[in-house]
């Protein structure tokens, strides 16, 4: 498996993918080796073998210096870090028997191509997003030829969504018969129960990126904040929209009925959902979204854009369009002033996060490796 995020190191659902998939599949009784250009720390699963480009390396294999992996020394830009990675995926030896080469969006393409290449081995790859998501229709051409890439060259292709799927085939040119959909899941959480059940919070988890519409969420707060006074809306997550959002809530007047909390552990995290009230992810652009959905595993009722992936397999959500600010503020005041629609919409949404979890995932990604490797002539254990 090639991976550029695994936990703790991780900014999102990428690496939660990436570690919930891993875990599973090790105890289903798969043997993995991930392939991340980190020295980690990682977080420990059993039968899961990490390596990185800065380990002791075997005579004969090419070594690169730790710096290279950086991205901020001004000899090593984050373009050549990529390169750099890829290269040394592409030629790493003593891997052991290989059944199937697994690689997660653009970061590893290239390398993971080469070495299913060399290794004769299908090459598999999840696209969790594009870059025309992340980019909101503005982008960045050598990205785009490395998705471009990895999905040519990919036996099969895994969306996370239908929608991440339509647009692979609209956009990449994917074969549709190739493309198959397996969504994200989650792990029920300990804390069920609120930790203040007086203190009314509404909730934005994410990172601070222009995709994610926080500003649609803090315009909705303003709108929302003369009917409900005693609610205090909370931002957790980093980005480069930070300063920018910040500036937003004070000249909408609001200052001090927002939060800005910054990066939060996964410990706060879950502690932070037991004790809200409204979840709110209002992305422009989305293409799942684990954080409403561990927002429903612990019970919140939650708010979502059209436009993310979570919606296609939720019944229990308010979906609402990620322009709309007034349906946005509407709907919050909606599950703030009605208890018996706010406790209705928790559990039901609970359910719904819970009903299929990582090991149904883990096992469909297997079925997809069975069937690229049948398909390359091979022969399934």
């Amino acid at each position: 498996m090639v991976g550029w995020e695994f936990p703790p190191g991780h900014t999102g659902g990428l690496g939660v993918h990436s570690y919930e998939i891993v875990r599973e599949l090790s105890r289903l009784g798969h043997r993995v080796t991930f392939l991340t250009p980190f020295s980690g720390p990682f977080t420990e699963v059993p039968g899961v073998r990490f390596r990185n480009p800065t380990e002791a390396l075997p005579p004969g294999e090419v070594s690169y210096p730790s710096a290279y992996w950086s991205g901020g020394a001004p000899d090593s830009p984050f373009v050549d870090s990529i390169d750099g990675y890829n290269a040394w995926v592409s030629q790493l030896k003593d891997l052991g028997p290989v059944d199937v080469v697994h690689v997660h969006d653009w970061f590893g393409t290239v390398g993971a191509a080469a070495l299913a290449r060399r290794l004769g081995r299908p090459l598999v790859m999840t696209v969790h997003s594009t870059e025309y998501d992340r980019s909101l229709g503005h982008p960045w051409d050598h990205i785009l030829a490395r998705e471009q890439g990895g999905i040519d060259a990919a036996t099969l292709v895994i969306a996370v969504s239908r929608h991440l799927r339509q647009q692979l085939i609209d956009r990449y040119r994917a074969d549709p018969s190739r493309v198959r959909v397996i969504y994200n899941a989650v792990r029920p959480s300990a804390r069920l129960e609120r930790i203040d059940p007086t203190k009314r919070i509404v909730l934005y988890v994410g990172r601070l990126a222009v995709m994610k519409g926080v500003d649609t969420f803090l315009r909705a707060a303003a709108r929302a904040a003369s009917a409900v006074p005693d609610v205090l809306f909370v931002v957790a997550g980093e980005g480069p929209e930070y300063p920018r959002l910040v500036q937003l809530a004070a000249s909408l007047g609001i200052g001090e009925r927002v939060m800005f909390l910054g990066k939060v552990s996964d410990e706060e995290r879950e502690i932070l959902l037991a004790g809200s009230s409204v979840f709110v992810l209002p992305s422009v652009v989305e293409p799942f979204g684990i954080a409403a959905l561990e927002a429903m595993a612990a019970g919140v009722p939650t708010i979502v854009s059209r436009t993310s992936g979570v919606a296609e397999i939720s019944r229990s959500t308010f979906r609402v369009d990620f322009w709309d600010v007034d349906e946005f503020a509407s709907r919050i005041v909606e599950l703030l002033e009605y208890p018996t629609l706010n406790r209705a919409m928790g559990d039901e949404g609970r359910w719904e996060a819970l009903r299929e979890g990582w090991p149904e995932r883990a096992r469909e990604t297997v079925e997809v490796y069975r069937e690229a490797i049948v398909a390359r002539g091979g022969r399934a254990r």
